[in-house]
């Protein structure tokens, strides 16, 4: 379950408090959120050698989770569930493209339990899905500095954002504990990274011009099938999407970088994670929002707390929804009873686990409605309309083999472990219908996600 690069023991609170002669004070959290960023994309996760230095230093530095899984493949279910504690049909934030839902009004989020033991508050977000007022995800920090666009193409760039995060923290940081969620659009299409990653990363052939793809027109031609791009073109926006990602990485080391020279860097508790990965013909499709397969709900998960934790690799299967009560306990919070995750601290301290973790993942923004359940190695799919798939991931990571056919016994028991916990949730479906204005709908039509159901 987990690869041990040094042994260690959490301390508690009271021998932290000790150690230091007195009231240890709260650690600040700095979560960072990578819009669309793959897991087998960081090159200490498989991804192309050099890619991604400072990733790869974080993940040196702290705990690396290396089967981190999501629990929808787009934006505002899965952020949802990062900070909740919950799924989606549980929080309700999410929906489809037509009818998007906003989080239910009585959930409340782990930022909320920041704010009630004193800590400044603070989120940079990038698309509309985290407007405070329109979706709800982060109507619980204190501050929001949100910036919206008319298109995907004109957005705030990585480097504006870092700018705005360092900004904030040189501003607060001696004003007492703070929770900063910084959220970079980087690398969500369109795929246009800067000169120099261009230079390195594109196809030849698009090095030095200004080809890009993902605009919104493709993204709405491409999902109501009026668009089928060949292998090749899809080659070619992948290597400017890793061009993204090197963009992307860049970006944390100077948010990293900084927290340094003001010396944050060893005093906070730094998550950085993504809201869902992007498909490159892996099952035959390209983008986000459509399917539960691993190229998109598999998500990077890099935990580096200095005064808790030492590196190490864990290998076991962990959820978004472990994310929050885990901050709780790092930073000494207590744990909202509606939270149904649970603390990944003693996973990555070496703690044998007792119970499995697995996975639950729905609410695709497109495409046939889909339901995955992750377990014992295992995975089920099932999608309305068509035959269940099940695959094992542990020796299939592509899930390639469908083994439906081949292992009914193992199909019946995650099919028996997707109904019960299906069950146990179908008094809830939560989630009003957001109320958009034609203003807010042209906007989210711009940034690609209008079309179907409209």
């Amino acid at each position: 379950m987990i690869r041990r690069l040094q042994r260690w023991v959490i301390l508690s609170g009271a021998a932290l408090a000790a150690a230091c002669g007195g009231e240890s004070p709260r650690p600040n959290v700095v979560m960072v959120v990578g819009d669309t960023l793959r897991a087998d994309k960081l090159s200490c996760m498989g991804g192309p050698e050099g890619l991604t230095p400072y990733l790869d230093r974080i993940a040196a530095e702290g705990v690396r989770f290396d089967q981190a899984r999501s629990h929808a493949p787009w934006t505002l279910p899965s952020t949802a569930s990062m900070l909740t504690s919950l799924h989606p049909e549980e929080h309700g934030a999410g929906g489809r493209l037509g009818r998007f839902t906003t989080l239910d009004a009585e959930v409340e989020t782990v930022v909320k339990s920041f704010r009630d033991q004193g800590y400044r508050t603070h989120a940079i977000v990038n698309v509309l899905f985290l407007d405070p007022g329109l979706f709800g995800v982060t109507r619980d920090f204190e501050t929001v500095d949100q910036q919206v666009f008319e298109t995907n193409v004109d957005v705030r760039a990585a480097d504006a954002t870092t700018r705005a995060a360092l900004e904030w923290i040189e501003a607060n940081r001696d004003d007492g504990p703070f929770f900063l969620l910084v959220h970079y659009f980087d690398p969500h299409c369109v795929y246009a990274p800067p000169p120099a990653f261009r230079e390195r990363w594109a196809a030849p052939a698009d090095q030095e011009g200004d080809w890009t793809f993902g605009t919104r027109p493709q993204m709405v031609a491409i999902r109501e099938g009026e668009l089928s791009p060949a292998a090749a073109t899809i080659e070619r926006a992948e290597a400017l999407y890793n061009g993204e990602v090197s963009y992307l990485d860049a970006q944390i080391g100077r948010l990293d970088d900084g927290l340094a020279s003001m010396g944050q860097r060893d005093e906070l508790v730094l998550v950085v994670t993504a809201d869902h990965g992007e498909e490159f013909l892996d099952h035959g499709g390209f983008e986000h929002g459509h399917t539960l397969y691993d190229e998109l709900v598999r998500v990077p998960l890099l935990i580096r707390a200095p005064a808790a934790l030492r590196p190490a690799v864990v290998d076991g299967p962990v959820r978004h929804i472990d994310l929050a009560p885990t901050l709780c306990e790092l930073c000494d919070l207590p744990v909202p009873g509606q939270f149904v995750g649970r603390s990944l601290v003693s996973l990555a301290t070496g703690v044998p686990e007792v119970e499995q973790r697995p996975t639950l993942a729905h609410g695709n923004m497109w495409a046939r409605p889909q339901t995955s359940w992750t377990s014992a190695g295992w995975k089920l799919i099932v999608r309305e309309g068509a035959p269940a798939q099940l695959y094992e991931v542990a020796s299939d990571p592509g899930e390639l083999r469908d083994l439906a056919a081949s292992r009914p016994e193992e199909l019946a028991r995650l099919q028996a472990e997707l109904e019960a916990v299906e069950l146990g949730m179908t008094a809830l479906r939560r989630g009003e219908a957001a109320a958009l204005d034609p203003r807010t709908r042209e906007v989210l039509s711009g940034l690609g996600y209008g079309g179907e159901n409209e």
